[in-house]
């Protein structure tokens, strides 16, 4: 019986250590707001952070196609000259019981990092020294597959 309750105590502590892994990963873990970008920087550190998993790159834009683990991520960083002001993610998941594991680790880290969430129009929505908005929704119904959408946008000017 010892045995059976320490195999199945490792197999819990390995599943929430791979979610865990596999939230760090699309999130990112260095500092910043996604993928270790933050809305204010220039185009040549975003460039330097997508190195590898950009698409397309123009002047105003890169475009990130990439998977971190069974999720699809795809990404779009936008410009104003040489300064990011938005990030757009959808994230793609395998079935919707990760993306809600996902969602709930997603809401509990930003509303730690940005205070208590609000609900607008069914988009969840956090902001940053009332400069930098967050928001997210879950579009799975629309898209016919589990996907979350997260809109990262200053709205500052």
């Amino acid at each position: 019986m010892k045995q059976a309750f320490a195999f199945i105590l490792i197999i819990g502590l390995a599943a929430c250590s791979s979610q865990e892994d596999s939230f760090k990963a699309i999130l990112g873990t260095e500092k910043g707001h996604f993928q270790g970008v933050s809305i204010g920087d220039k185009y040549e550190k975003v460039a330097k952070k997508t190195n590898g998993k950009a698409v397309a790159t123009e002047a105003g834009l890169i475009a990130c196609e990439y998977d971190e683990g069974d999720v699809s991520v795809v990404a779009r960083y936008d410009f104003d000259g040489d300064i990011l002001y938005s990030i757009q993610a959808d994230l793609f998941f395998p079935d919707s019981s990760s993306l809600i594991k996902f969602e709930n680790a997603l809401i509990k880290q930003y509303s730690n990092s940005y205070g208590e969430l609000t609900e607008d129009g069914g988009f969840f929505v956090w902001q940053e020294n009332n400069q930098v908005e967050f928001t997210l929704a879950d579009e799975s119904i629309e898209f016919g597959e589990p996907k979350l959408s997260l809109t990262i946008y200053y709205f500052g000017y």
